[in-house]
């Protein structure tokens, strides 16, 4: 566990650094910018919730009235471009109807 004056997120395998807007997944460094790095950083930090659209545009977006619903859809869609399919990992979980969860690590179910 590394401190310092810092916000950065650890979940295993997982570092986010939002003061650096640095992913890093196994010490390698995933190229994630801009609103879909907000959008991770946003839902890991409230990884026990499920944040709806409205929340993350009022969180993330300076004028949310501005911009259509749809930008969570295509950050949501960069994140898993970018960080799920290359590590085969899930992130994000959308739960219709009520907005999105990070789920990351997923439970597993060992029977």
């Amino acid at each position: 566990l590394r401190f310092g004056g810092t916000n950065v997120i650890e979940i295993e395998q997982l570092s986010i650094n939002p003061d650096e807007e640095k992913i890093e997944f196994n010490g390698e460094e995933i190229e994630l910018k801009g609103k879909p790095f907000e959008v991770l950083t946003h839902l890991a930090r409230h990884r026990d919730q499920i944040v709806s659209k409205e929340q993350l545009l009022d969180a993330i977006w300076e004028e949310p009235e501005l911009v259509t619903p749809n930008v969570i859809e295509v950050a949501i869609n960069q994140i898993r471009q970018k960080m799920d399919k290359p590590l085969n990992i899930s992130t994000i979980e959308t739960i219709r109807r009520r907005g999105y969860r990070f789920c990351y690590p997923e439970a597993t179910d060992e029977a």
